[in-house]
């Protein structure tokens, strides 16, 4: 009996605190220390001395405009904190108010309550990656191209939204001064992961802890580390749940559609929302206005590149003709191949037609693409097996000619076969085969054996006719190389009767 009494002494001495007077709010904000705020002077200390060795040294990791863009946003970032502050810790002191269970400020409690902390930042940043509405408040600190120190002040100036994934900590009655130091000792745990300057730590670090190594993987663009290492101090719930993956290949940074502006803090935050909008409001109906709020991003991009052109052409004018949807089918099938290239100075040729652009040729090649300014080349060849066969699985194969580097031929990445410029392909039987462009798979070419060499070639069809497809020419004059303005596009055919060429220029 005196044992039973002695455990509901204990129970109610760790939970039966007092409610906080709600007119003792100034006192309490002086208990809740801001540990960021202290802690700003070391910060920018090592950020200035990474910046000095990249400067100087072999390793370049800092780009001018894309650090002042990091600077105004940590800035923005700051303001916003300290106005929310109060907002915060009186919404903490609210719901610890209505809880019979309340903890007393207790420094041990800062243990459980910050591994807890650390499990709930997990989903929360999970979710920012598969949920549209939460990705636009955390798009900004992916949108760096460059891996240093700055990108851990690129944090939204909306990104309050995700306390709602903290509540459930909350009711847990925790007080609040507990709550709010182990949010603050989180975000502050998270600024020495963005760097390149520190290698790979022993295996246990690597395993069980965030680390420079596993968060350079969450912010590459590879497939293999794309929605990775969501994880903030400890990297056990990666573990649990099926996210984990160690740094392996140099990580590719950046947005897989990179921002032309780097620099303007409200475009780098708020551009995601423009874009939802912009979705929204050429959206069919309400179900699919909310799959454009709250779809994850990969859904929505796969979702946009399948919808049909000459439909959406056809919304805002009835004028399209055939060839004009097979033109913008190219069109989005050229952005996606831009999309997929690294950034890379380009030299501008003269032949506005194309002229002297170089020509691929290859006894296995059926046709190819090309633009201005750009010389490198996507090419569609026959895909045989060891034996010489043709395989009936993936007969024809997409490469680029990277002539930038002594004409390089590159296979695709699995990322550029899957979203990019792959090929889905089906057998017709008689050696006929229907190609698909995963960028528009609604329309199909056909690899035919044609012609008095009874060689494979690939045509569409144009009213009926068979035309042999064997060359595109985009001419692009000004926006910019992510996002270029189209002045018009060269289809080079020939028909599959007569074999004269046939140039279609439809002018943008």
């Amino acid at each position: 009996m005196a044992a039973n009494t002695s455990t509901r002494a204990d129970f109610i001495s760790l939970f039966g605190a007092d409610k906080i007077n709600m007119e003792a709010m100034i006192s309490l904000q002086e208990k809740a220390p801001n540990i960021v705020a202290y802690a700003l002077p070391a910060v920018f200390l090592l950020t200035i001395i990474e910046f000095i060795f990249s400067h100087f040294g072999e390793h370049k990791t800092y780009e001018k405009k894309e650090t002042l863009g990091s600077l105004l946003v940590g800035l923005g970032n700051l303001a916003v904190n300290i106005l929310m502050k109060a907002v915060l810790i009186y919404g903490a002191v609210w719901i610890y108010n209505l809880l019979p269970w309340r903890m007393e400020m207790n420094w041990w409690t800062l243990i459980p309550c910050f591994i807890l902390y650390d499990c709930y930042s997990y989903w929360s940043h999970r979710s920012s990656h598969f949920n549209r509405f939460f990705w636009a408040t955390h798009v900004v600190h992916h949108s760096a191209e460059h891996y240093n120190l700055t990108v851990a002040f690129r944090q939204s100036w909306v990104q309050h939204f995700k306390t709602v994934f903290f509540i459930p900590l909350a009711i847990m009655g925790f007080h609040p001064v507990i709550f709010l130091v182990a949010s603050q000792l989180s975000t502050l745990y998270q600024f020495w992961v963005h760097t390149e300057a520190i290698g790979k730590l022993s295996p246990f670090i690597e395993k069980y802890f965030g680390t420079p190594s596993n968060h350079r993987v969450h912010h590459g663009s590879q497939a293999k580390y794309l929605d990775k290492n969501f994880g903030a101090t400890f990297m056990i719930w990666d573990h649990l749940f099926g996210t984990f993956q160690y740094e392996e290949e140099k990580p590719i940074y950046g947005l897989t559609t990179p921002l032309e502006n780097k620099t303007n803090p409200f475009v780098l935050n708020f551009h995601e929302y423009r874009d939802m909008m912009e979705d929204v409001r050429k959206s069919d109906g309400i179900r699919e206005c909310l799959f454009f709020i709250f779809a994850s991003p990969g859904k929505i991009h796969l979702h946009k590149l399948k919808r049909d052109p000459q439909q959406a052409a056809e919304r805002e004018s009835s004028g399209h003709t055939k060839a004009t949807a097979i033109i913008l089918m190219i069109m989005l099938l050229l952005n996606q191949v831009l999309n997929a290239q690294p950034v890379r100075e380009i030299h501008p040729l003269p032949a506005p037609e194309g002229k002297n652009l170089p020509t691929p040729t290859g006894k296995h090649l059926l046709f190819f693409l090309q633009r201005t300014p750009d010389a490198n080349t996507v090419i569609y060849e026959l895909n045989y097996k060891e034996d010489g066969t043709l395989d009936p699985e993936a007969p024809v194969k997409g490469s680029w000619i990277r002539y930038e580097e002594q004409g390089k031929t590159k296979e695709l990445t699995t990322i550029e076969k899957k979203f990019a410029y792959g090929l889905k392909c089906k057998a017709l039987g008689n050696d006929q085969y229907e190609i698909r462009l995963v960028a528009y798979k609604k329309m199909p070419m056909y690899l035919l054996k044609s012609g008095p060499d009874n060689k494979y070639h690939i045509y569409i069809k144009d009213e009926g006719k068979n035309l042999l497809l064997k060359r595109v020419f985009v001419k692009v004059n000004g926006g910019s190389f992510w996002f270029p303005k189209v002045t018009y596009i060269d289809l080079i055919t020939a028909n599959s009767e007569t074999g004269i060429e046939i140039l279609k220029r439809i002018n943008i």
